[in-house]
C-alpha cells in the first residue's frame, strides 16, 4: 500500500503527512462510510492543524463530527465504540516530534483492517471523493471523553490499591489521563514528563529501554512498587518492577497471556511475529494456543482466531474490555496482579521462564529489502538444516528451532532497514545464532548493492 503502513498513515510532516492529505482522508472516509465520526489528536505541534483539516474533509463529505480534541489513542477507540460509526486519531504514536500520522477506526473501536485501508487508499487515489451540497454539510460537536473513559477502565479493573506508582508520560497525551486514573484507583502517584508538550522535552517518545533507563534508579530512590512509561499517544506501555529492573516486553505479554488462558481454561492468544518463546511456554502449559500474526495486526488476528488476548511488544489488547490496544487497562490490571500475588519481581521469577533475545537492524535501500530478505532466508534454511521445527512467513521469515530458539528476518515497514531478531534459551545459543543471522543478512545486502544498478 502507498499510504498506510503497520499502524495507519505515518511519516514526516510536509513530506508524507500534510493538511492536504488529512483533508483527503476525511473526505475519503465520508465517501466510504456515513454517520458520526469521533475525531481526536495527540499533543504534537502539528496535530491541531491536521485535525482541523480532517474535520473539514469529513464535513465536506456529509459526516457529523464529534470532536474529542486532546486525548490518548485508547480513549479515542473507546469513544468511537460508545458514540461513533467511525473514528480518526491524529498521531504519530512513538515517532519523533518531526512526524505525524492518521489512524482510522471502525465503530467497534478496532483499527481499520488491512483490506479497509486498501479500499480507503483506492478512494483517495481515484479522486472520486464525495462532496455534499451546502445544505447537507453537517455539524461539529464537542465530546468530553476523559471522565467517562476513566470510569469505564475503573469498572473493568474493579480494584482499589495502595501501591506507590511512578508514572512517565513522555510529555504525551496519556498525561491528561493516567495520573487521574491511578489516583482514582487509590495509588500514590509520582509523575515525571507528565505535561503535554509536542517537542517531547523530557525524553524520546518511544518507551524503549535506552530511552527510559533512568526510571530504574528513580524506582530505587523513591521506593515505588511499580513504574510505568507510555509513548506519545499512550497505547504503548513499558514497565519496571519494584527493584528498578526493566521488565522485558515479552515478559509483560507472557504474564497477561498466562492469566487470560488460566481464566478461560484454554483459548487462543494472538501475538506478533517478533515475540518470544516464553509466551509459547506459559500459554501451552496453561492449556492454550499461540498464533503469530504480522506486526501491526493484532485486531485482524483477534477477528480471525477469536482470540482471548493479543499483544505485540509494548502493546496489549484486552478483548473483554475492547478490541484496541489499551495501556490504561494494562496498567490497572498489572496493579491488581501485584496486589493479589505479591511484588512484580517475584511474580515474574515464579511464573515466567527466561530466554535471551537480541535485535539489530541492517541498513538496506527500500527497493532491495524484499530480495535481501528472500536471499537471507534461503541461506538460513541451509545453515539451520536439521534444527528447524517450523517456518513462519506471515511477515518476513521466522525460523522456529527444536530447542525453542528462533531467528526472524523481515523488512521494516517504515524505514530502509531489515530487522534481525534472534532468541535462545541461553546467552551462548543466542549469540551463536545472532552472529550467523546478522552476518548473512549483511552479506546479502552488500551483494545486492554491488550488483544492482545505481
Amino acid at each position: 500500500m502507498r499510504l498506510f503502513g503497520t499502524a495507519g498513515i505515518r511519516g514526516k510532516l510536509w513530506e508524507k503527512v500534510t493538511p492536504e492529505l488529512a483533508l483527503e482522508v476525511g473526505m475519503a472516509l465520508g465517501t466510504y462510510k456515513t454517520g458520526k465520526v469521533v475525531v481526536a489528536r495527540d499533543g504534537r505541534t502539528s496535530s491541531v492543524m491536521l485535525k482541523n483539516a480532517v474535520v473539514s474533509g469529513l464535513l465536506a463529505s456529509g459526516m457529523e463530527v464529534l470532536d474529542a480534541d486532546l486525548i490518548p489513542t485508547p480513549a479515542l477507540a473507546w469513544a468511537t465504540r460508545e458514540h461513533g460509526d467511525a473514528g480518526i486519531m491524529i498521531t504519530a504514536s512513538h515517532n519523533p516530534p518531526t512526524d505525524n500520522g492518521i489512524k482510522v477506526f471502525n465503530g467497534d473501536g478496532t483499527e481499520f483492517y488491512v483490506e479497509q485501508e486498501r479500499e480507503l487508499e483506492e478512494i483517495i487515489f481515484s479522486g472520486n471523493l464525495r462532496k455534499v451540497r451546502w445544505d447537507e454539510i453537517n455539524s461539529v460537536r464537542s465530546l468530553e471523553v476523559v471522565g467517562d473513559y476513566v470510569q469505564a477502565v475503573l469498572d473493568f479493573v474493579n480494584h482499589e490499591t495502595k501501591l506507590k506508582v511512578l508514572y512517565d508520560g513522555a510529555n504525551g497525551s496519556g498525561s491528561v489521563l493516567a495520573p487521574y486514573l491511578l489516583r482514582e484507583m487509590g495509588a500514590e502517584v509520582i509523575s515525571v514528563n507528565a505535561h503535554v508538550d509536542g517537542h517531547f522535552p523530557g525524553r524520546k517518545p518511544e518507551p524503549r529501554y535506552e530511552n527510559i533507563a533512568y526510571l530504574g534508579e528513580l524506582v530505587r530512590r523513591l521506593k515505588v512498587d511499580l513504574a510505568v512509561a507510555q509513548d506519545g499517544d499512550a497505547d504503548r506501555i513499558a514497565v519496571f518492577d519494584e527493584k528498578g529492573n526493566y521488565v522485558d516486553e515479552d515478559t509483560v505479554i507472557a504474564l497477561f497471556a498466562k492469566r487470560y488462558v488460566e481464566e478461560h481454561g484454554g483459548g487462543t492468544v494472538v501475538v506478533s511475529i517478533n515475540t518470544g518463546s516464553r509466551i509459547d511456554e506459559v500459554v501451552e502449559k496453561a492449556g492454550g494456543e499461540v498464533v503469530r500474526v504480522p506486526l501491526g495486526q493484532p485486531h485482524d488476528g483477534i477477528k480471525r482466531y477469536k482470540a482471548i488476548f493479543a499483544g505485540e511488544p509494548w502493546k496489549l489488547v484486552h478483548p473483554k474490555f475492547g478490541l484496541w490496544i489499551d495501556s490504561f487497562v494494562t496498567m490497572g490490571l498489572l496493579i491488581k496482579m501485584i496486589d493479589e500475588k505479591g511484588p512484580l519481581s517475584r511474580i515474574i521469577a515464579e511464573n515466567i521462564p527466561t530466554y535471551y533475545i537480541r535485535k539489530a537492524n541492517v541498513l538496506c535501500p527500500d527497493e532491495l529489502k524484499e530480495r535481501a530478505v528472500e536471499n537471507s532466508a534461503k541461506r538460513f534454511e541451509k545453515e539451520l538444516e536439521g534444527e528447524i521445527s517450523e517456518i513462519l512467513t506471515v511477515s518476513g521469515y521466522r525460523f522456529n528451532l527444536s530447542d525453542r530458539s528462533w531467528v526472524l528476518v523481515r523488512p521494516s515497514g517504515t524505514e530502509p532497514k531489515i530487522r534481525v531478531v534472534v532468541e535462545g534459551p541461553t546467552e551462548k545459543r543466542r549469540d551463536g545464532l545472532f552472529e550467523m543471522a546478522y552476518g548473512v543478512v549483511k552479506e546479502e545486502v552488500e551483494k545486492l548493492r554491488r550488483t544492482s544498478p545505481a
